[in-house]
């Protein structure tokens, strides 16, 4: 693929959604960015939500759904949240799907969309999205840490990792000083919407440089 068409992809879609039983600070700057969709779901006796919220909800509406659930039980949001994500990766299955929660409870679903070559993951809080107002900016451009991580891999053919797991060692230094593994797989997901690399059986990793 040439150097000019990495940066000329299209994006793809981020689908936010918010457990607000679970976690109930919002970061507002997320609701109407460009690219993104916002659910909030709501339980049952959830009935406040602060007017600056409110606010930037109706400003926001095309890209917004808020769910409030009628009755309540135990897990109801949980499985309601599931639906919606569920729901919206068949509509969407190229796009990035993100639960807000601090429910360790999601994380077999998470898991289970990663099977399904399916982008998701859940965060305790909004601090966790690269996105976000609230988290730190990365010290290196998006598009300029792609183009560098092609570079290398083009350029030491010998050396490329072979597993994803590995893989995700190999890249987190061009994630920055304070990378996570998080980080690092983010970068591995848009390698393969860049059409750069694909994951088969038991994550073995086949270049397309």
């Amino acid at each position: 693929m040439p150097n000019n068409a990495i940066s000329n992809l299209p994006p793809p879609m981020n689908h936010v959604f918010v457990d607000f039983e679970n976690v109930h600070q919002v970061d507002l700057s997320i609701i109407g960015m460009k690219g993104f969709t916002f659910t909030l779901l709501l339980g049952a006796r959830q009935t406040k939500l602060d007017v600056a919220m409110v606010e930037k909800l109706i400003e926001h509406a095309a890209s917004v759904q808020l769910v409030r659930l009628s009755s309540s039980g135990k897990n109801a949001l949980d499985f309601a949240l599931a639906y919606y994500v569920g729901r919206a990766a068949m509509t969407d299955p190229t796009a990035c799907f993100h639960i807000v929660s601090r429910d360790t409870g999601f994380d077999p679903l998470i898991e289970h969309l990663r099977s399904r070559r399916i982008h998701a993951r859940r965060h305790d809080d909004f601090t966790a999205l690269p996105c976000s107002g609230l988290a730190k900016a990365p010290s290196v451009p998006p598009e300029d840490q792609l183009n560098r991580v092609v570079e290398h891999l083009r350029k030491h053919t010998t050396a490329r990792p072979k597993r994803k797991k590995t893989l995700e060692s190999h890249l987190r230094p061009f994630c920055g000083k304070t990378a996570t593994e998080s980080d690092a797989s983010n970068l591995i997901e848009r390698l393969q919407q860049a059409g750069l690399i694909t994951i088969g059986d038991k994550d073995a990793i086949t270049y397309h440089l």
